[in-house]
């Protein structure tokens, strides 16, 4: 159980929030990298302070969700090994692991209303946006 935990830590912390990719166009070459940076930098920290996200509210329902579906897959397990106790136990404290660490994610990445702030605010300043990564 361990592994598995520290495993979903590490996946966790190997990811990145996506970021808008902007287009090379004349403005971004005379602007420069660092210009773009910056500017990508503060529009989505102003989506993120417009829109108020409280990150604890999603982290703490994925946990519960992933715990209970967890729990129930533990279980199913338990019905092979005959072990419920300990197969529910194990079940709930992974499900829960992943469903924070899931939460988490989500909760730090932009959802549809911040990209879209974030790229009208880029627009605004001079910048195309062709994608996220």
């Amino acid at each position: 159980m361990r592994r598995a935990l520290l495993a979903c830590l590490v996946l966790f912390a190997a990811c990145a929030h996506p970021r808008p990719v902007l287009y090379p166009d004349d403005h971004y070459k005379s602007a420069g990298e660092e210009a773009a940076r910056g500017d990508v930098d503060k529009c989505l920290a102003d989506a993120k302070a417009y829109l108020k996200a409280n990150p604890a509210k999603k982290i703490g329902g994925r946990a519960v969700r992933g715990g209970i579906f967890g729990a129930f897959m533990g279980m199913v397990f338990g019905a092979f090994t005959g072990d419920y106790r300990r197969a529910v136990s194990e079940g709930a404290a992974i499900g829960a692991a992943g469903g924070a660490a899931h939460g988490a994610w989500e909760a730090g990445s932009p959802d549809e209303i911040q990209r879209a702030y974030a790229q009208r605010c880029l627009a605004e300043k001079g910048w195309s946006v062709i994608g996220w990564k």
